[in-house]
């Protein structure tokens, strides 16, 4: 289907998340996915579809709005959500097959916005979409949301040393000296592959994992089986940097990756070294990518430290219905403020990028990939918040 060259798109990855039970009834997130079939009953359309009981795990944060319907005495919840859970992830949500009728995304956002009549869902919110798909959803009624991640841009050198060349002075030294605390302290970062990972390997991943969630005070999302699971569902999309000291594993980055894209997902440490995160989750990735010729670096949301590191500010967008016209007006005038105060955000954000300006050359001026740095079929137009 058109979408999945994502793998966080891909049945495999839902197949995952079910068969390990991250998606349980625990867990906030009820599926009901919405399909369409031809008249010979093959798919052509998809919309990964969940009923939520909360907020947890969608990243596109609405507990203001949740907390406006509970002050005034009404149920925000349940809601219906298009989204990939766990997972701040761009890419299409309405998903369909190259041999599907014209039309069929908008047959599908229709029957989103109905079915969240049928459950009585206050509200339905299609998150992290690109921006093919933004003005159908947003001509069904929906308003839209922008907001800001990190992307690095691959810019056609040939590693890592070539990259640091495109960096300012101070930024080099500052990336070196990050690199050398990490090897002085007697650490090697190998990569694997989904394929190649044993059951002792998994096991410890989940355990850094989850120390993460726990040293934030947080449950892990994701449940004990869910790596092996992935491992063997979707073993060459599944790219693991393990971090070693004296034969055994300290700490570990889960990344996923496509034809042009390497996402970075989870991390873990057993304990702290200083810039391991940086050398494991950014360094290790970027090289990587270099390495294997893709375009984009997705390393998540949130972190004004990965400008620093070479992490371009980039718009990504949601969109939502709300039952309530009370709120769903207020809703809309915050939207408007935010989306100037997103706006100058990024332009305050790209000053304090590390790269050298050749002369006549503002990188202010080069806007973000509107893709979200993850669908090769979108428009290229830029939208302007």
């Amino acid at each position: 289907m058109t979408g999945t060259q994502i793998p966080f798109l891909r049945h495999e990855y839902f197949a995952a998340l079910e068969a390990s039970g991250s998606l349980a009834s625990d867990s906030g997130w009820t599926a009901c996915y919405l399909t369409v079939e031809d008249p010979a009953g093959e798919l052509s359309g998809a919309v990964p579809l969940f009923e939520k009981s909360d907020s947890r795990g969608e990243f596109i944060f609405d507990w203001a709005w949740a907390a406006a319907m509970q002050r005034a005495g009404r149920s925000y919840y349940p809601k219906l959500v298009a989204a990939i859970p766990f997972t701040p992830v761009p890419g299409r949500r309405c998903l369909f097959s190259p041999h599907a009728e014209p039309g069929t995304a908008a047959v599908l956002i229709e029957a989103a916005r109905k079915l969240a009549g049928e459950r009585s869902c206050s509200s339905l919110h299609w998150l992290f979409v690109t921006e093919p798909e933004l003005n159908l959803i947003e001509n069904s009624g929906c308003v839209v949301r922008t907001g800001c991640d990190f992307v690095w841009r691959n810019p056609g050198v040939a590693d890592f040393e070539a990259w640091l060349d495109t960096l300012t002075s101070r930024s080099r030294k500052k990336i070196r000296r990050e690199r050398r605390r990490v090897h002085d302290a007697g650490i090697a970062c190998v990569w694997r592959d989904g394929q190649e990972l044993g059951r002792e390997e998994l096991d410890v991943i989940y355990q850094l994992y989850s120390v993460t969630y726990y040293t934030h005070g947080m449950l892990p999302y994701l449940r004990s089986s869910f790596f092996a699971e992935l491992a063997t569902r979707l073993p060459h999309a599944l790219k693991l940097c393990f971090a070693y000291r004296d034969g055994d594993i300290l700490a570990c980055a889960v990344f996923l990756q496509d034809g042009t894209t390497l996402y970075g997902r989870y991390w873990g440490a057993s304990e702290w070294i200083n810039s391991l995160h940086f050398e494991l989750c950014y360094y290790q990735g970027i090289a990587h990518a270099l390495k294997h010729g893709l375009q984009y670096f997705h390393p998540g949301v949130q972190g004004e430290h990965k400008l620093l590191r070479g992490f371009e500010p980039t718009l990504h967008y949601s969109a939502h219905w709300l039952r309530d016209p009370e709120l769903g007006r207020a809703v809309a005038g915050f939207l408007d403020r935010e989306r100037d105060q997103v706006e100058n955000y990024i332009a305050e954000a790209e000053t304090f990028l590390p790269y050298r300006r050749d002369p006549g050359q503002d990188r202010r001026h080069r806007k973000p990939d509107p893709r979200g740095a993850v669908a090769p079929d979108a428009s290229s137009t830029w939208r302007k918040p």
